[in-house]
């Protein structure tokens, strides 16, 4: 007997993204450190994440009406998703590097050092034959050289770390399984992304939502390539994120443990706070209460960082000079320097009292329903990418996370869009080595963002014309 067409459809379309991505991992080999940059099949790479990038679209948002009483199709996605990520743990990463940070800190804090006092230059310098004997340098200038020298390799060696206390602990914790081995991060980020998918498929659950729009997140291949072969670390926020969204309604008190956890890993979180517990503000003791304990606990969690803050902190330069990759913040900068001097810090003032007023705002808004919490956290976290000075396709799963309980969402279509356009960020690193930079900053980056944000418009005046 042969299947109806519209079962075929979602296991064609997910073979389509399976295809791409095996491409992909297939030539990772020739973006090896030691090739041209002009010899690698940037065209191909871009190509394939554009064919993977709309075969998932179409896939998610075929979730929405249809295929969620093929039953086949959950366990399909799930093993098919888990199978694409472990096909990268072997791959050459594609034009990043982070992850030989994430290899030192780890290095560093398994040992018991302090991870924010010394910046990589400083301990490989002390390493140096003739270099002067500093005591508290010693023990790491010793890690260096077991390091075969990983801390001259490292960006912004100059500075000290940007990642806070509980991303040191999954970096020690994968130096433990592997010293100086990206697969032992890709295993701990494997762990702790499988937890993120059991308590999204619990949420989901719990919010009367089928589970196989689970596959919304699991199958996406922006967060499997950059996560997988490029090894960045916001996959770990996932888990802790959806736990405090999993808990918010009936238990605040683990909610706040989990965001807490989330904020200790990269601070921006701390701005979904209003929002998820929205909800109690009819009880304000509760609701106070919650307020301190994460207001507590996120400043213990981030005490060591804080307290080593100094010129030489990479946390001071990020927040205050980093720009890389952006639509928006450059056109705000610019327009604020015909009335300003120093643009670029007003600029960056602007945009956190904008996002400070977006999460208050959309905190004492009235929800239609329990599902709309999650849809306005996607919201925010979009809002957060858009706006920020660096727009790398990785930080696309700070709201990616949020897709599968608000598919139904206005802001769903656009910013799932981004998935797409993130081939761009791949393209640039070819052609500016060419010397055709503009090319990547005034025509693929407006492209990349520039669609997903006149569809967000037009899908939001749709929705408020309906409201």
């Amino acid at each position: 007997m042969t299947l109806p067409r519209p079962i075929l459809l979602p296991f064609a379309l997910a073979i389509i993204l399976a295809g791409a991505l095996l491409f992909i991992r297939w030539i990772t080999p020739e973006f090896a450190s030691d090739t041209l940059t002009e010899n690698h099949p940037v065209i191909a790479l871009c190509s394939a994440l554009v064919i993977g990038g709309a075969a998932w679209f179409v896939l998610t948002f075929g979730l929405r009406k249809t295929y969620t009483t093929t039953k086949a199709l959950l366990p399909f996605c799930l093993l098919l998703g888990l199978g694409l990520r472990l096909a990268f743990f072997g791959s050459t990463p594609v034009y990043e590097n982070d992850y030989k940070r994430y290899l030192w800190d780890g290095a560093v804090t398994a040992a018991g050092e302090n991870p924010y006092r010394f910046s990589p230059a400083e301990i490989f310098e002390a390493g140096e034959p003739g270099a002067r004997s500093i005591p508290d340098l010693a023990t790491l200038a010793i890690k260096s050289n077991e390091a075969d020298f990983i801390t001259g390799e490292i960006n912004s060696s100059t500075l000290t770390t940007i990642y806070p206390p509980a991303a040191q602990a999954a970096f020690a914790a994968a130096h433990f399984i592997a010293p100086y081995k990206p697969w032992g991060l890709k295993l701990v980020f494997l762990f702790f992304e499988i937890a993120a998918l059991a308590m999204l498929i619990l949420g989901l659950r719990a919010h009367n939502l089928p589970a196989l729009w689970s596959a919304a997140y699991w199958l996406n291949p922006v967060i499997i390539f950059t996560t997988y072969n490029g090894i960045h670390m916001d996959v770990l926020l996932a888990a802790p994120i959806i736990g405090a969204l999993l808990y918010a309604g009936k238990g605040p008190i683990r909610a706040a443990i989990f965001l807490s956890i989330a904020a200790s890993i990269k601070i921006w979180p701390l701005l979904l706070a209003p929002v998820l517990f929205r909800g109690w503000r009819h009880r304000p003791l509760v609701y106070i209460g919650v307020a301190a304990l994460i207001a507590i606990l996120t400043a213990l969690s981030l005490a060591p960082m804080i307290l080593s803050l100094n010129e030489k902190s990479g946390l001071a330069a990020y927040s205050a000079n980093w720009t890389n990759s952006s639509f928006l913040f450059p056109g705000l900068r610019d327009a604020i320097g015909l009335l300003f001097d120093n643009s670029d810090r007003i600029a960056r003032y602007v945009i956190a009292i904008a996002l400070t007023a977006m999460s208050l705002w959309l905190g004492f808004l009235k929800p239609r329903d329990e599902s709309s919490i999650a849809a306005h956290l996607m919201l925010l976290a979009g809002a957060f990418v858009l706006l920020s000075p660096t727009g790398y396709p990785w930080y696309f799963i700070w709201f990616l996370m949020f897709l599968p309980f608000a598919l139904n969402h206005w802001s769903a279509r656009g910013l799932a869009l981004l998935t797409i356009g993130a081939a761009a960020y791949f393209a640039r690193f070819q052609i500016g080595e060419a010397g055709h930079y503009y090319i990547y900053a005034k025509i693929l980056l407006p492209i990349e963002f520039g669609i997903p944000l006149l569809v967000l418009a037009w899908d939001g005046r749709k929705e408020k014309k309906h409201a």
